[in-house]
Order: C-alpha cells, then sequence, then structure tokens
C-alpha cells in the first residue's frame, strides 16, 4: 500500500501532465489538495507558483483580446455595458494596468454621459414648473412636484429644484394676500400661514412668520382683555353707585370669569352682593309689614273678627 507521499507525488504528476496540456485549472485544483494536507510541500508549492503564472498569463492574453473586441462599444458611446464588461474582466487580473485604466476610462466617460443625460433631464422638468408657475397652476405644480417625490429623494438637484418652486408658490400666495398681512386681522394670518404650511411643512419662511403674527395674536388678545376689563369693571362701578346692585354683580362676575384674581371685580362684587342681599331683606321686612297692616285694615272693617299679632 502507497505510503502518503508516493499519493501526492502521483497527484503532483498528473498536475504536471494537465498542465502540458493546457488544462491550467485542473492541474491547479490537483495542487491545491496536495497543499491543504501538505503546507510545505516544495513539489506543491512550486507547482502551484508556476500554474498561477500560466493561469495569469492566459488571462492577460485572453483579456487583451476581449479588450480589443469591446472596440465598438467606445464607438458607440454605450458606456454602461462597457463598465459592466470590463468590471467582469477585472475580476481576472484585477492588477493588469490596462484592464485598470480601461476600465478607470470606461467608468468616468459612463459618469460624465449620465451627468450630462441628467442634467438635460433636469432641465426639462424645471421648464415644465416654470410653465405650471408662470400660469399659477400652484395645484397642478405641487402634484406633479409629488408625483416625482422618489426621485427627489435620490437627487440632491431634483430636491433643491422642488424647495425653490415651494417658496416661490408660498411667496406668490402671501403677496396675493397682500391686504390681509396689512390688517390686523392677526387670527385670520395665522390660519392662513397654518394652510400654506401643506405645501412646505420646513419652510423657514413660514415658521418666522408665524412667530411674528402668533405674538401679535397673543398681543391683541392681551390688549382686548385688558379694555374689555376696564370697560365691566367702569360699569360695574357705575351700577353699583346708580343701586343695580344685582347687575352689577353679574358684569363683576363676568370680569372674574376672564382674570378670576381681578381685585376691582371682586370688591366690587362683594360690595354689591352685600348690598343686594340687605336690599332683598329690607324689601322682604317691607313687604310683610305691608301685609300685617293690610290684614289689621280688613279686620277692622269686620267687626267681631280677632286677629292676634
Amino acid at each position: 500500500m502507497p505510503d502518503i507521499q508516493e499519493i501526492f507525488n502521483q497527484y503532483l504528476d498528473r498536475a504536471e501532465a494537465l498542465l502540458a496540456e493546457g488544462k491550467l485549472k485542473d492541474a491547479y485544483t490537483l495542487c491545491m489538495k496536495v497543499l491543504e494536507n501538505d503546507p510545505e510541500n516544495d513539489r506543491g508549492l512550486a507547482l502551484r507558483k508556476k500554474t498561477q503564472e500560466m493561469i495569469e498569463n492566459f488571462n492577460i492574453h485572453t483579456i487583451d483580446d476581449r479588450i480589443e473586441a469591446l472596440k465598438p462599444l467606445w464607438e458607440q458611446g454605450t458606456y454602461d455595458e462597457l463598465v459592466k464588461q470590463l468590471t467582469e474582466l477585472y475580476r481576472y487580473a484585477p492588477h493588469y494596468e490596462k484592464i485598470e485604466k480601461a476600465l478607470a476610462d470606461a467608468q468616468a466617460m459612463y459618469r460624465g454621459a449620465y451627468n450630462s443625460q441628467k442634467s438635460k433631464r433636469t432641465g426639462a422638468y424645471e421648464t415644465e414648473l416654470e410653465q405650471l408657475f408662470t400660469e399659477k397652476k400652484y395645484i397642478e405644480l405641487i402634484e406633479k412636484m409629488q408625483r416625482n417625490a422618489g426621485e427627489a429623494a435620490r437627487d440632491a438637484d431634483i430636491r433643491k429644484l422642488h424647495t425653490r418652486f415651494r417658496a416661490r408658490i408660498i411667496q406668490s400666495k402671501i403677496q396675493e394676500k397682500k391686504s390681509l398681512f396689512e390688517s390686523e386681522k392677526y387670527e385670520d394670518i395665522v390660519n392662513f400661514l397654518h394652510q400654506l404650511l401643506e405645501i412646505d411643512k420646513d419652510s423657514e419662511l413660514l415658521a418666522d412668520l408665524l412667530r411674528t403674527y402668533r405674538q401679535k395674536l397673543l398681543d391683541a388678545q392681551i390688549d382686548e382683555k385688558r379694555e374689555f376689563i376696564l370697560r365691566a369693571t367702569e360699569n360695574a362701578k357705575m351700577l353699583y353707585q346708580i343701586g343695580k346692585y344685582e347687575k352689577a354683580m353679574q358684569v363683576a362676575e363676568e370680569v372674574l370669569h376672564i382674570d378670576p384674581k381681578d381685585r376691582i371685580a371682586k370688591s366690587i362684587y362683594e360690595k354689591s352682593k352685600t348690598a343686594f342681599e340687605k336690599l332683598v331683606r329690607d324689601e322682604t321686612e317691607d313687604q310683610i309689614k305691608q301685609s300685617v297692616e293690610a290684614l289689621k285694615q280688613d279686620a277692622a272693617a269686620q267687626p267681631g273678627s280677632v286677629i292676634n299679632l
């Protein structure tokens, strides 16, 4: 029974024969089987190196022929197909300068052609958007940009184009409402600006305007509140002074509903309540007295009746 070294030699003998026949891949496979079991096998290492050199030399000649066959693609400007085929060839000889240069040139030409076509497409698209904007077809323009949202997510130029047209639409709509912005209808202005956020929720212009007009609305509401309280308080004072205590209480309550801490309204309410309650008591006592007096008069008019009070 042959020992392990004899078996290795048989493998290597067969590998040399395959090399002579030009069957480089099969020869390389046999060399690797030996080296997997005996990594230091000198004959196996030498034969593998020789096989690798022959494979590389074979690949280079084959690649030269393939590169030559790709000339029509260069002439036709079919750079995407060129890049595809040269990338495949590069796998077989990654350090071969000729294939490296050819691949780099093809990639550069492909990028140039792609950018040129992309620029034309973007220009045509911009013209379409400009036409819609000029005709003030804002809804159609916005819908078109929404349909191309996916392209905008991938392409910075389209994204910038969309941002610019959204800003122009917003500015145009604000200009159309110039009279509103010159008025003091701050609540209507804030509501209008919120509607414009549907066009571009990230608009810095809208964010600034909303901050400004929200503050103006708040200031106006505070002024209206103060003016109402001042007028109502004066009215409550007057009602108290002329003896309309119940009405004075009602007006003071309206003020306290708006500002529960208003000291003047609290004072008027308490004084009006006290005076009103006293008035009610006095009126009740007067009514009782009048009733008693009436009963006495009735009794006097009817002899024999007895009334104890």
